[in-house]
Order: C-alpha cells, then sequence, then structure tokens
C-alpha cells in the first residue's frame, strides 16, 4: 500500500463520507443491517488496530502487543487477525455473543466496501482487503431471512412483561413496536417523542387523555418516511412508558427509548437483549414436542422478518408490505420470499 499521500482523514471521518456516499445511493449495497453495527464493527476494527495481539497470542499467557497502526497503515495480516475464529473469541461489535461466520462475512463487507472507497477517493492505492488471500476470507454465507416457527410467534405476547415500573413499560413497548409493525431495530432506536401522533395526526401531548393513535418514521430515504397506524394496546403502552419516563425524570426527552441508567440513547446491544431474552423465555415456555426448532437466530431482526412473513402469510398484499416496513419496492422482500411461499410451514431461525 501506497505510503506517498500525506493527508488522510482521521479513521472515524473516513467512516462518515462513506456512509454519507452510501446514503445517498438509491439502494443501499449493505443490506438491511442498522446503520449504527455498520459504525460498531468499523470502530472495533479501529480499536484492533491500536492494540493488535501476534496470531500466536494464545500460545503465551501474556502477549506482546504489535505496534499500533492507523486505518491507512492497515496490512492484509491486519484484517486476518481481525477476522480470525478463535476458541471464545467474541464478536467484536456485540461481546455478548459468539463470533460466527455469518458475523465475520459482515465485518468483511464493511471493511471491503470502506476500504474501497478510499481507493476511490485517492487515499489509498489498494486495498488491504482486496489482498487478503481468499483462504483467509469469510465464506459465503446464506443471506436468506430468518423467522421464528409460528407456534412461537403466536405464544410469544404472552411473555411480554406488563407496564408495571420502568423497566417493564419500556420493554412491553419495545416489543409490541417490532411485534406489531415490524419496524427495525435502528427505527425503535431512533424514534423521538415527535414521532407519536394523536388521531388528528398532530403531535401528541403526555397530557392528552387519549393515548398516542399514530406513529410518523422519519427515514432517511423516501420509502422510510411513514405514518403507521398504533392499535389502542400498543399506543396504550407506549403512553405508560412515557408517563413512567416522565416520573423517573421529567428531564429525560427526546428519544423516547433511553438506556436503564437514562440520559444515554438505547444501545444495540440493550435492544437485542429486550427481544432475544423474551423468545428465549417463550421458547423455554413451550412443550417439548413445540420446540421444533433449536434456537439459533433471535433478537429484533428475527421479530422484523416473521412480522412481516406472518402479515404475508394471512393476504396482505406485497405492496402494502413493503409501505408498512419502509422499502423501496417489493424486491427487498425477496429474502423472506422462501418463508411466505411454503403452504404449512415457516422454517426455522
Amino acid at each position: 500500500m501506497s505510503s506517498t499521500h500525506h493527508h488522510f482523514p482521521t479513521g472515524s471521518a473516513v467512516f462518515l463520507q462513506w456512509l454519507q456516499a452510501e446514503s445517498s445511493k438509491p439502494s443501499r449495497r449493505l443490506g438491511s443491517n442498522p446503520l449504527g453495527v455498520y459504525q460498531d464493527i468499523w470502530n472495533a476494527w479501529l480499536e484492533s488496530l491500536q492494540s493488535p495481539t501476534p496470531d500466536d497470542w494464545t500460545s503465551s499467557p501474556s502477549p506482546s502487543l504489535l505496534p499500533a497502526v492507523e486505518w491507512h497503515q492497515a496490512q492484509s495480516e491486519d484484517v486476518a487477525r481481525f477476522l480470525r475464529i478463535r476458541a471464545g473469541q467474541r464478536a467484536h461489535h456485540q461481546p455478548d455473543r459468539q463470533l460466527s461466520e455469518v458475523t465475520r462475512r459482515r465485518y468483511w463487507r464493511v471493511l471491503d466496501r470502506v476500504y474501497a472507497y478510499a481507493v476511490q477517493q485517492g487515499w489509498l492505492d489498494t486495498s488491504p482487503v482486496t489482498q487478503l488471500p481468499r483462504a483467509d476470507r469469510p465464506k459465503a454465507v446464506d443471506q436468506l431471512g430468518h423467522c421464528l416457527p409460528p407456534v412461537l410467534w403466536a405464544q410469544l405476547p404472552q411473555h411480554f412483561p406488563a407496564s408495571h415500573g420502568l423497566q417493564g413499560a419500556r420493554d412491553r413497548a419495545i416489543l409490541l413496536l417490532l411485534y406489531e409493525l415490524a419496524l427495525a431495530p435502528e427505527e425503535v432506536r431512533t424514534l423521538t417523542d415527535d414521532s407519536l401522533l394523536d388521531a388528528n395526526r398532530v403531535p401528541w401531548h403526555l397530557m392528552s387523555e387519549s393515548p398516542p393513535a399514530a406513529l410518523r418514521i422519519d427515514g432517511a430515504r423516501k420509502a422510510q418516511q411513514r405514518i403507521l397506524a398504533l392499535t389502542p394496546h400498543l399506543g396504550t403502552a407506549l403512553a405508560d412508558w412515557l408517563r413512567y419516563r416522565h416520573a423517573h425524570d421529567p428531564e429525560l426527552a427526546g428519544l423516547i427509548f433511553h438506556s436503564r441508567k437514562g440520559g444515554r440513547p438505547l444501545s444495540i446491544r440493550a435492544l437485542f437483549h429486550v427481544a432475544s431474552k423474551v423468545i428465549h423465555e417463550a421458547h423455554a415456555a413451550q412443550s417439548v414436542a413445540q420446540q421444533t426448532y433449536p434456537l439459533q437466530r433471535v433478537g429484533p431482526q428475527v421479530m422484523r422478518n416473521t412480522a412481516v412473513v406472518s402479515w404475508l402469510r394471512t393476504g396482505v398484499a406485497e405492496a402494502e408490505v413493503a409501505r408498512r416496513i419502509g422499502v423501496d419496492g417489493v424486491r427487498a422482500l425477496d429474502h423472506l420470499r422462501h418463508q411466505w411461499m411454503q403452504p404449512h410451514t415457516m422454517s426455522a431461525p
């Protein structure tokens, strides 16, 4: 990689510039993952460059660190080290999860796209990702969407917490948004108080006698900008949560959902925990005969996928489903087509 260039953006800046360029395209090449996931992966990559360890670190109880390097100095060996799976290794962006082949592929794609952008901008002559030997590259993985089994999906609301207390009210509102509206995880995290509307489609206020009746989603793309009707119990769950939030800390405002400690946005990790916890509880409560499939994919994205497939299987038109979930057209549903076209079963997660 050439070192003749002297004016490099910072690691954070190159990612933000790439993200801005990606957002201006008609369709995002990286798929439906929340943008925050990509940034977490890139930040984990930058951190790994600042404290790299040798490939044979497991053979030494106290491995010495390799010299720190900047993003534009990275070599293919650094990429291979970042992607390598070791026994007991955890995902860089979500330490509570094992580093899987699917995760490795996602990491590789993020690095590949950002470095390709850097080469296109003339900051680098070559990308360290393209120099990676094929043997070290993650294998292509099945990109089909995963869903929960129909029986488990039908039983899931029985395990949603009641709106009795701060955390229960928050988690119930989050779960109903995922279950009934199939919001994308990043949409849940970025909802604001102004997103709530009353029956007249004007901003809802905490002192209103009736719960909010609609939700306005403001996304980066035109298709993401939409208004969704709320069922009475979803509106009530949101109102309950906001009243608990106000009683706990009257100064909290802006984003609808904050971390449990308040003042900070709800993290991707926290959102994943809320969804995965209730899915595991519902699965454990099933009889052995009903536990047809082991749970491997759980979380907010699987809930979104399953809600979409449920709508399609009950006859909701593809165009209407695409409108509800804020995608550009029915082709965005293709990764789930193998699920809802099956007449009697929904595949394992």
